[in-house]
């Protein structure tokens, strides 16, 4: 208080600061365990497609030849292979099938077919190239594995996991520190004292 009954304008902004940091507190926590959330979802998700992906590895598989007789445009630019698939045996004919993966120059590429498969291509109305056959679980894999790392990286970066975020602190905390603190000699010393 500057004079009888007036405020003290600094103590005002004082107090209006503290609030706004309080809510902003409360929106970074808020912002966190929606990320978590969001987090917890996708991963479990993308486990239940690598699951159904490695189970659909024992479902039989028919092998065959995709001749491309169109190319449907993509959004971004590029075509996807549409055209007709036949069994080695003959026994089943695709038409107007969609091609996962690429021809060779005479627009005819090995393929196979998996019609019992939990993702089925039946549903999905699609044939696999022979390279890409086979790649789910690995690009599923993979991308858990990512998603699980990012996440624990930034649940680290914003201090919700201590023990990686206290390491990663203490580096950056002291750079120009040098390595060693002393002559070397007592250093090993030091050490080998230590291990007894």
């Amino acid at each position: 208080m500057t004079e009888m009954g007036a405020p003290d304008p600094q103590s005002a902004y004082d107090r209006r600061m503290a609030r706004q940091r309080r809510w902003e507190e409360r929106l970074r926590r808020l912002g966190r365990i929606v990320f978590y959330l969001i987090a917890l979802a996708l991963t479990v998700g993308i486990a239940a497609l690598l699951v159904v992906a490695v189970i659909d590895l024992r479902q039989p598989r028919i092998w065959g030849t995709f001749t491309q007789t169109d190319c449907e445009p993509r959004p971004r630019g590029g075509c996807r292979p549409v055209g007709t698939w036949v069994s080695d045996d003959g026994g089943i004919i695709k038409g107007d099938i969609y091609l996962d993966g690429w021809t060779d120059g005479a627009d005819i590429t090995r393929a196979s077919y998996q019609p019992n498969a939990i993702i089925s291509d039946e549903s999905n109305n699609v044939v696999h190239a022979s390279g890409l056959t086979g790649a789910g679980p690995w690009t599923m894999g993979l991308l858990l594995i990512g998603w699980v790392g990012y996440v624990l990286y930034q649940a680290a970066a914003w201090g919700d996991i201590p023990m990686l975020s206290r390491r990663r602190h203490r580096r950056v905390s002291s750079p120009a520190e040098p390595l060693t603190r002393g002559s070397l000699r007592r250093n090993r010393r030091r050490s080998r004292a230590r291990r007894l």
